[in-house]
């Protein structure tokens, strides 16, 4: 009888674990799903405003990205390999950089927000750590066909969901980056300064005449 009750008690804490870890899981996606919803309505609220400058759009964007993407893994996996070996200072700079390049092509298509719309689909997960949240990105104008787009957020415990990366059409964005990134440091002898000289010129020529 005491076996029968322990396997019993036994059987009923796993399964309350269980459903406690499913509960968090559900509780992550429906975080995973929030934030992206908040942050394509916070983009095209923006877009339509017909009194910001391009200034005024850069800063938005620039809150946008601190508050819904994951800046610092972003930018560490931006460059694989090559951020063990950049100096603090080339870490730095290179960061800086990046991040105004980024903002600079993100402002140069935020007019076209106003034609898009994000319908969801689905979402899964991959692991304990990754939430794909899917959608269909619409042209309303009908001058783009519909695009398949998965937002990769990362979940980790106790910390709040952050957006890591962007597939769109099964192709990594920030996959992408990474491998011209390394690519040009590569022919470059590995020098990772030879980034930041390329970031720099790009930079440069972003700023209007």
């Amino acid at each position: 009888l005491f076996l029968k009750l322990k396997t019993t008690t036994c059987a009923a804490i796993m399964m309350l674990v269980c459903a406690g870890e499913a509960a968090y899981a559900n509780d992550r996606v429906s975080e995973a799903e929030h934030l992206v919803t908040a942050l394509i309505t916070e983009l095209q609220e923006t877009s339509l405003r017909d009194d910001m400058t391009d200034k005024d759009n850069k800063q938005v964007l620039d809150q946008l990205v601190e508050s819904y993407f994951d800046v610092d893994a972003i930018t560490r996996f931006s460059v694989g390999r090559y951020w063990r070996v950049a100096t603090e200072t080339e870490r730095s700079e290179y960061a800086k950089l990046f991040r105004f390049v980024l903002l600079n092509q993100a402002n140069e298509q935020f007019h076209k927000l106003r034609d898009l719309e994000f319908k969801p689909t689905t979402t899964n997960t991959k692991g304990d750590k990754l939430i794909l949240v899917g959608g269909i990105i619409h042209d309303k104008s009908g001058e783009f066909p519909d695009v398949e787009i998965f937002w990769r957020v990362v979940a980790r415990p106790d910390m709040p969901v952050k957006i890591f990366d962007i597939e769109v059409e099964n192709i990594s964005m920030l996959k992408t980056q990474q491998d011209e990134n390394t690519t040009l440091i590569r022919r470059n002898a590995g020098r990772f300064s030879a980034l930041i000289e390329a970031l720099q010129e790009q930079l440069k020529n972003q700023q209007p005449n």
